[in-house]
């Protein structure tokens, strides 16, 4: 199996701004299944690439905390950590502004 670290993606710096969402997603784990070594770490991953488009389309932190939390209650279909995904969703919004403002 390849290593994905070693991936042309991965190497590329418009994937930067996907990849930190991946990383923030994972460490939001709602589900709490990522401190399970055997668990994929790709939890998460099919999440990302919509967020990352309402992060470019300018979404408000409300509104961005209202999707995490409905990917929470109706898809995961468990009790949202309201105090951890309103946290991450303004580390999402934070680390967008700042990527933006690199560019």
């Amino acid at each position: 199996m390849n290593n994905p670290r070693n991936s042309e993606y991965v190497r590329r710096p418009d994937a930067r701004g996907h990849l930190k969402v991946m990383e923030l997603l994972r460490a939001w784990d709602p589900v709490g299944v990522l401190d399970d070594r055997d668990w994929p770490r790709d939890e998460y991953d099919m999440y990302s690439a919509p967020i990352v488009r309402m992060l470019d389309d300018g979404v408000s932190e409300d509104d961005l905390y209202d999707h995490l939390k409905r990917i929470v209650t109706e898809r995961m279909e468990i009790p949202c950590d309201e105090v951890k995904t309103r946290r991450t969703a303004r580390e999402l919004m934070e680390f967008w502004k700042e990527s933006k403002a690199e560019r």
